[in-house]
């Protein structure tokens, strides 16, 4: 491992920022189990491209390079809406992708954590890319597997560089893996609350209705929304990104394997 620090470079032209998002694809090239983000999805959410999460949030980017190679990146991110719900002065830092090389890691983390200093931030959290509500937290069980949706994939190392660097774990994300064959073992009292709650409250459940798709995947994220008020770390999305994301949403959703359950006509849960 060459310990020598590297160059960190901010990122302030379209060339570094091609450079900044092909470092992935460098990295993982012979990883059998890394699915490739979208492109165009990427450069929004690392305000490459306009995207409405930067309308009440800040980003910079940097690389590290040593030789002439890039062998890392981060942001540094400053969400201003989650500083106002949890009356936090609290940066964050996310896409974040390494080299196995505790110089790096450290100079990246420096940047990220000077450029929150320079902010007026006092404490920090990651990885988060860009927020609670796109991909978040560090994988550091299960690099066998594929990730599900939403779900991110790191190299196995990056637990202990970013520990190494003095963060701790504070919460954990879990997906869970289920077999259709599983729900014939389901505890029979969940089929009794389910009756029951059809006949006390007159539950309807219907797929989306693809004549008004747009309208349906804007009500899950509504109710997503309103949902989520008091969970660990939730800030609600805006007017703004809940459109940019039902808009984004509506050509990875599968119609058949949604429902929405509706009292009085009136949407009040949903599983996509």
């Amino acid at each position: 491992m060459n310990s020598a620090k590297p160059d960190i470079i901010p990122v302030t032209d379209r060339a570094r920022e091609k450079q900044f998002l092909k470092f992935a694809w460098d990295l993982y090239r012979d990883d059998p189990n890394w699915v490739p983000p979208l492109r165009t999805d990427q450069r929004e959410l690392l305000n490459f491209k306009p995207h409405p999460f930067y309308d009440n949030a800040e980003i910079r980017t940097f690389l590290a390079e040593r030789s002439g190679r890039t062998v890392g990146r981060i942001a540094a991110i400053i969400d201003h809406g989650h500083n106002h719900c949890h009356r936090e002065r609290r940066g964050m830092f996310g896409f974040f992708e390494c080299i196995d090389d505790a110089a790096v890691s450290k100079s990246l983390l420096d940047a990220a954590t000077q450029w929150h200093l320079e902010h007026g931030m006092d404490c920090a959290r990651g990885p988060l890319n860009p927020a609670m509500n796109h991909e978040c937290g560090l994988l550091i069980d299960g690099f066998q597997y594929p990730p599900t949706f939403k779900m991110t994939y790191n190299k196995p190392y990056y637990a202990r560089l970013i520990e190494d660097y003095g963060f701790e774990k504070t919460q954990d994300l879990l997906a869970f893996w289920g077999h259709l064959e599983m729900l014939e073992g389901l505890d029979p009292k969940i089929q009794f609350i389910v009756d029951e709650a059809r006949k006390r409250f007159d539950i309807k459940v219907r797929r989306v209705d693809t004549k008004n798709f747009d309208r349906d995947v804007e009500i899950f994220l509504r109710i997503y929304n309103a949902a989520l008020p008091g969970t660990w770390g939730f800030v609600p999305l805006s007017d703004a990104e809940l459109k940019h994301m039902a808009a984004g949403l509506k050509h990875l959703i599968v119609p058949d394997m949604t429902t929405i359950a509706e009292v009085d006509g009136k949407p009040i849960g949903a599983v996509f």
